[in-house]
């Protein structure tokens, strides 16, 4: 009896009627199985080949079936392509008929309209600052209707009379809504926020004007009225009576129970799904269980503070136990509760005063000492006092720190005047800050008796950071070093009275400039021989020979560059 429980019941449904066996629709298959068996035609191998082949039959049929299915829905999907491309054609058909008679329309319309007057002639350009926007819609389609200007056109003789801004916001719309008025306008409403909202508080608190006439508040209020039933879709007298019955209802909700449906308040316009909202708040409200807050030890601090209002005005309070809804309020001891649900208006810790907070409390005991300052103590003076100089910035006298991480010169603007300005900007990383600053450059000049007069550049910062130091970079002590460096000449062409009297010969003084004076040097291995160029007499003035000048000449020459390739650790050669 194992297999036949790895059969379907329709399989061995279908066995039992060949068999013979009479099977009811609350038969199970176990029923079914039990059946069989018990059957005096039951034969185990016979059972099992018969039901293989009824399986197969079965599978057979559903094979057949999903096939015919299938071919059924590729020709439904044929057909169906079919008509798309019948109706595909006759809309092609549609719309080229419709261009040609809209291009003819515009044609003749053109004509027609080639002496019109243009809007713009007849309205002033609007003023965002001075002008309601739903009035000067409302004036402008009036103007539009009397002048015979075709709805087609509203926009673009709008576009004319709008700022160059608030066109853009109309042209970033798609070409198809652009061409639409009541889209058009509808994007100008939202663009000056004129909900329905605004349109009713604009309705029921709008006053006249001095000097203007009652006519035109009459205007206006028409107008703010329109635009408030039109925002919210009223179309008929139904509508508007409930719009009225739901704006009176709104005007009888608390403040705590309105601040509950802020997101759908201005949409809420029919009474009974108002007024069904308000009784399950109330409803929630009044079966919600208030766990009661255990109370912390009061300070010493805590007596200053004012009693419960209950107990300072008990008469007062005992007339709002009833809420505004008939509801029964909390009872006498759990004012607080009450006070959680109402939004309380911050007050000071210390006097409990509304008029400022604790910080700024004048009872409050403010200790004196500075907290989290960097300040330069003695000690920190003494430790910068081996890098600090003294120098003139821009003919000012200051002090110069020698910043070795710095990359480039730092002075305050107060030490800047506008013509150092060089037009250029840095971007400054501290090692602190993650992100770049961005500082100008300025033309800086430094004046000392050790360095004379080096040229440079700063970035310039606020004059609220000046902390009275220049701060020297790398480049600039660069600067200041080779500054430095720069030798000094102080030759004093002088004559002998032999010489006044007697010239030499030129043989002696051949030989006497030839001889060398220095102390020869020592070189290591065999010696290479010098050879001098001949002495050559000049009067000239030794003080015009610059240092470049010197270099290259001692370069160019072949015996000094023989003497210097033959130097050793012992002695180097210095150009």
């Amino acid at each position: 009896m194992a297999f036949l429980a790895k059969f379907r019941k329709v399989d061995l449904v279908r066995l039992a009627e060949e068999m013979g066996l009479e099977i009811t629709s609350e038969d199970r298959v176990i029923d079914i199985c039990k059946k069989i068996k018990n059957s005096p035609d039951y034969e185990e191998e016979f059972a099992k080949g018969q039901l293989d082949v009824i399986s197969q039959e079965r599978e057979a049929e559903a094979e057949i079936a999903r096939a015919e299915l299938a071919r059924e829905e590729l020709e439904a999907e044929l057909a169906r392509k079919e008509r798309e491309t019948e109706r595909a054609y006759e809309l092609e058909k549609l719309k080229i008929a419709s261009a040609a008679e809209t291009v003819s329309l515009n044609s003749t319309r053109s004509e027609g309209s080639r002496n019109r007057r243009e809007i713009k002639h007849l309205m002033q350009r609007f003023d965002s600052q001075n002008t309601d926007i739903s009035l000067y819609l409302t004036l402008f389609e009036r103007q539009a209707r009397a002048a015979g200007i075709e709805e087609e056109e509203w926009v673009s003789q709008l576009i004319s009379l709008l700022p160059l801004d608030l066109a853009q916001i109309i042209i970033k719309e798609s070409e198809e809504q652009m061409r639409e008025y009541t889209n058009v306008k509808k994007v100008l409403l939202d663009r000056f926020k004129m909900k329905p909202e605004t349109f009713r508080i604009k309705f029921t608190q709008h006053q006249r004007k001095q000097g203007d006439l009652w006519k035109d508040l009459v205007f206006e209020l028409q107008n703010y009225l329109d635009g408030w039933i039109e925002g919210l879709n009223v179309k008929d007298f139904k509508g508007l009576k409930e719009l009225m019955i739901a704006d009176q209802l709104k005007r009888r909700v608390p403040n705590e129970v309105k601040d509950h449906f802020l997101d759908e308040w201005g949409e809420l316009i029919d009474p009974l799904v108002l007024a069904g909202k308000l009784d399950q708040y109330e409803s929630v409200r009044g079966h919600r269980k208030i766990n009661p807050v255990r109370m912390a030890e009061r300070k010493p601090l805590d007596k200053a503070r004012p009693n419960s209002p209950r107990k300072e005005h008990p008469a007062k309070n005992a007339e709002k136990t009833e809420h505004q809804f008939g509801k029964i309020s909390a009872p006498k001891g759990n004012w607080r509760n009450e006070k959680f649900e109402r939004r309380t208006q911050p007050a000071c810790y210390i006097c409990h005063s509304t008029s400022h907070l604790r910080p700024n409390c004048p009872q409050l005991n403010k200790s004196k000492e500075l907290v989290n300052r960097v300040g330069l103590s003695e000690q920190a003076q003494d430790l910068f006092a081996p890098y600090l100089s003294k120098a003139l910035v821009n003919n000012d006298e200051m002090d110069i720190l020698r910043d070795t991480g710095a990359s480039i010169d730092i002075v305050s603007r107060n030490h800047i005047r506008p013509e150092h300005f060089t037009g250029e900007v840095v971007y400054v990383k501290q090692p602190l800050d993650a992100e770049f600053r961005c500082l100008p450059l300025a033309k800086v000049e430094l004046q000392s008796p050790e360095f004379g007069c080096v040229v440079t550049k700063a970035a310039v910062i606020d004059a609220q950071l000046d902390s009275g130091w220049y701060l020297l970079s790398n480049k600039t002590y660069e600067l200041i070093l080779e500054a430095k460096r720069k030798p000094t000449l102080n030759a004093v062409v002088t004559r002998s009275k032999t010489r006044k009297v007697e010239p030499p010969k030129s043989g002696e003084s051949e030989k006497k400039a030839v001889s060398p004076k220095e102390p020869a040097a020592i070189v290591e291995g065999e010696a290479t021989p010098l050879s001098l160029p001949p002495a050559v007499r000049e009067d000239g003035d030794l003080i015009g020979v610059d240092k470049g000048a010197l270099q290259s000449a001692q370069k160019g020459c072949v015996s000094v560059n023989v003497f210097s390739a033959s130097g050793t650790r012992e002695f180097r050669f210095l150009h």
